[in-house]
């Protein structure tokens, strides 16, 4: 199997719905401080709802440069441009102005992914008002296959202790098949997060988190499919030591 790509990040679920692609042209700076008004009166001042994740091409690696579209779900009159970075991440946030009245304690974003030359990926993200939600699209040449040969999926998560806390100094993770066909590995970071990249994996697949400061956990994990086949949903899972 080819090498896997690795990202550290933070962990928080992701609600992930396919709606038909619209195009509104009403962009804003979504790097400005967008604060409440005649638009927004249940949000003012700075909102901290965030939305972050790795754009990935067909055979699972970083794709750069990618135009982001951000609209609310329930109002996509408004929408805010944002840029992918050149290693692929990106970072959605200051999106106070997108709020309603009706969006107090949170809000459906409808978010889309555009390149040249690639298919458009369109989602819709549930996230608590100041929370934060992880989206990893999947962009697709045009007319190349969408149908997966496995898994895709990123394995993110924490080590713990029996006490729910980080295990710290950092490591690395092993997946393997039962086969031996299907590996991939990478590092555990200090704060005990991890997150790997699973491409064309087989459902089960065997886990080892090696700790640098000692202790060693096996795990057994059966991967979930996405129901989509554009959106590489994250799955979390956190070991305890």
């Amino acid at each position: 199997m080819t090498k896997r790509l690795l990202f550290p990040l933070l962990l928080a679920p992701a609600l992930l719905v396919a709606v038909p692609l619209l195009a509104q042209e009403q962009p804003v700076n979504a790097g400005a401080d967008l604060r409440g008004g005649d638009v927004t009166g249940a949000v003012g001042g700075r909102d901290n709802t965030r939305v972050f994740g790795t754009i990935l091409d067909s055979s699972g690696q970083p794709l750069s440069d990618v135009d982001i579209w951000l609209q609310n779900d329930n109002s996509p009159a408004a929408r805010v441009r944002a840029k992918g970075r050149k290693t692929g991440t990106y970072l959605l946030r200051n999106m106070g102005r997108l709020y309603s009245r009706d969006d107090y304690e949170g809000i459906v974003l409808r978010i889309t992914f555009e390149r040249d030359g690639y298919r458009s990926v369109l989602t819709r993200v549930a996230v608590q008002r100041g929370g934060s939600q992880q989206v990893y699209p999947i962009l697709f040449r045009e007319g190349e296959s969408m149908e997966p040969e496995g898994v895709r999926t990123v394995l993110v998560g924490r080590v713990e202790d029996k006490r729910g806390k980080a295990v710290k100094g950092g490591g690395e993770v092993t997946i393997t098949s039962g086969d031996g066909e299907f590996s991939a590995a990478g590092p555990i970071e200090k704060n005990g997060e991890f997150a790997v990249v699973l491409w064309d994996a087989p459902e089960r697949v065997n886990a080892s988190f090696k700790m640098s400061k000692g202790g060693v956990r096996d795990e057994i994990i059966d991967l979930k499919p996405s129901p989509l086949p554009d959106i590489a949903v994250a799955q979390y899972f956190n070991p305890v030591m």
